[in-house]
């Protein structure tokens, strides 16, 4: 939702972005076709867009599970309709982008991989870095699996909410892994001890009041 005063970025699979002051998008009916926010490139989509105010910052993630975010000012506000600058450096390394939104850095992110993985974590545990640049891995990928979307969400210190931790680390290939040791296959190694045991005995009470409701409904 916007206030008809704010500007607002665009963001591509293909790792451009438009931004522009959302006046130059004139009120229009409901039905009404529209007018073009971004020129696409052959084959390119749009893959996220959100209100881009001067405080923010801009939060993109690729298909390879890497991401970063970058600093609003960084994101010069030209008219709408153009193919617009780079926001990532797109390499086979980090893949396609397939989300991009704007944080302030207290909400929480889930990312979700077309094999059903999820993971969540503080938006502010990821590295700001420059517009044009790779980003850092926040998971470590199972094969041929990719991130398939995200989600910008608020943020839970509820104890039944995981949160996977981030750090800066460097691991055995040189790369800065953003996300401390997590692999979409062994989930449960990024939390402590304490947490696995909970979170097992929370899934154990569910089924086994699922079984007693079919034992009752017998």
């Amino acid at each position: 939702m916007t206030d008809g005063n704010q500007n607002i970025i665009i963001g591509t699979h293909f790792g451009y972005s438009v931004s522009f002051d959302e006046k130059d998008v004139r009120d229009m009916g409901r039905t009404a076709t529209g007018v073009r926010g971004v020129k696409l490139r052959e084959n390119d989509y749009v893959v996220g867009m959100d209100v881009l105010k001067h405080e923010s910052e801009v939060l993109i993630i690729t298909e390879n599970g890497y991401g970063k975010r970058t600093a609003a000012d960084e994101y010069a506000i030209k008219g709408r309709g153009g193919k617009g600058v780079k926001t990532a450096n797109i390499t086979e390394k980090n893949g396609k982008l397939v989300g991009l939104t704007t944080v302030s850095g207290e909400e929480d992110i889930m990312i979700i991989t077309d094999k059903g993985v999820m993971i969540r974590f503080h938006a502010d545990a990821i590295s700001q870095t420059g517009r044009a640049t790779l980003g850092v891995r926040l998971i470590k990928l199972d094969g041929e699996a990719i991130v398939s979307t995200m989600a910008k969400v608020e943020r839970e210190e509820d104890e039944e909410v995981v949160v996977a931790p981030l750090n800066e680390e460097i691991d055995s290939e040189g790369e800065n892994d953003a996300l401390e040791a997590f692999d979409a296959t062994e989930q449960a190694n990024t939390l402590d001890t304490t947490e696995t045991y909970e979170m097992a005995d929370k899934l154990s009470d569910f089924a086994d009041e699922l079984l007693d409701e079919e034992d009752s409904e017998e």
